[in-house]
């Protein structure tokens, strides 16, 4: 029997699976065509700044500041301590050994060169500060008026008229006002200031160290002393150290040149009682001192706890050198005798002196010319 082609089937599938599995292949074929595979590599972000900011400009104004100017600074205030000095048990120290020039001396007289002290510190002047028990220490400049200009018309011969005039008025201060006088006040226990040059007066009190010349330094305060003592004033200067008690002159230990006129301040003093005080021409056999000769009071006695008014006057005229040493021997005393056999006598001084104070001094003064370091005779030691 003959079969016929409607029953006949494709080797190996169904004729629908390949037709589907043709279609797909072509699809994908197709597809290729259109689509393409590509790696990118992903870009880091740039930062990209902000436009800037405009910001409102403000007109700024300088202040303005009135300052009312004035000539005459305000006086500084002083601090004024009450101190009840006590008695100090004695210390003996080595001697020490000056050199005559040293911390002072040199300046405007050998070339060399020092620190200026400052002001309030302790000077050979004296210190800002007042213990109770010292001198009140003024300073005066004759080259100035008293409003502070120059007075040019000053001569030396001039100056030294003005102190003998201030000292024949009885210490009359009121004398002194047509001059300049400092508004620092300086407070010594002491007047005692070995060789320095001259323009230290000045720059002590805070003055300008071109007043190294017509100036003068007026100490005042009390003398006392507890048990009552007879003493005598030596005294040496260049030019001037006058002292007086209660006013009245007991030792005029001026320069003695007739080219300076500084002998002439108490001239009608002069009494050569004390055993090698110089005479106002005569100095044979006199001490000496700061190669200079050195001039003895007649003896002062002191009753016990009785206060008395001193003074003393230590100046310079020309300028240069400068020096004014006070001295005291109290009666029945003996004391130790330097290379060139003359007593060490002790510094005059109204309390023991600071360690400061006699480095200062010591620095200045020439070898054993007094005694300086082991001082036991104080008058203003109640």
């Amino acid at each position: 029997m003959k079969k016929t082609g409607k029953n006949r089937v494709s080797k190996g599938a169904p004729s629908g699976l390949v037709v589907s599995l043709l279609l797909h292949v072509a699809a994908f074929f197709i597809a290729g065509l259109f689509v393409v595979f590509t790696v990118v590599t992903k870009k880091d972000p740039e930062f990209v700044p902000p436009p800037p900011v405009e910001r409102p400009k403000m007109q700024l104004k300088k202040p303005k500041v009135k300052v009312q100017k004035s000539s005459n600074p305000k006086p500084s205030s002083r601090i004024v301590a009450k101190v009840k000095t006590r008695d100090m048990p004695e210390i003996m120290l080595p001697d020490l050994e000056g050199t005559g020039e040293g911390l002072l001396g040199g300046v405007g007289v050998g070339g060399e060169f020092m620190e200026l002290p400052e002001i309030g510190e302790m000077s050979l002047f004296g210190g800002g500060v007042t213990s109770g028990n010292d001198l009140e220490v003024t300073f005066y400049c004759m080259k100035r008026h008293a409003n502070g200009s120059v007075n040019t018309s000053m001569a030396h011969k001039e100056y030294f008229n003005i102190l003998k005039r201030f000292v024949d008025s009885g210490w009359n201060t009121a004398l002194l006002k047509r001059y300049y006088h400092s508004p620092t006040k300086l407070y010594a226990t002491t007047v005692f200031i070995p060789i320095v040059t001259s323009c230290m007066g000045p720059v002590a009190f805070g003055e300008s160290y071109e007043d190294a010349a017509c100036w003068a330094a007026h100490y005042r305060g009390k003398l006392v002393h507890k048990d009552g003592i007879t003493f005598r004033f030596w005294g040496v200067s260049d030019d001037v150290l006058t002292v007086a008690i209660d006013k009245k002159v007991v030792l005029a230990a001026n320069f003695p040149w007739d080219g300076v006129d500084a002998y002439t301040i108490a001239q009608e003093w002069w009494g050569n009682e004390a055993p090698g005080s110089r005479g106002i021409l005569d100095d044979a056999g006199s001490y000496k001192m700061a190669d200079s000769v050195m001039v003895g009071s007649s003896w002062i006695t002191l009753e016990p706890g009785v206060a008395h008014d001193f003074d003393a006057v230590a100046g310079e005229g020309p300028g240069g050198e400068f020096y004014a040493m006070l001295m005291v021997e109290v009666q029945g005393e003996k004391y130790p005798l330097n290379e060139y056999g003359q007593p060490m006598f002790p510094v005059f001084a109204l309390e023991p002196l600071s360690w400061g104070l006699q480095d200062s001094i010591l620095m200045n003064l020439y070898k054993d010319e007094a005694n300086v370091t082991n001082v036991t005779t104080y008058f203003n030691d109640l």
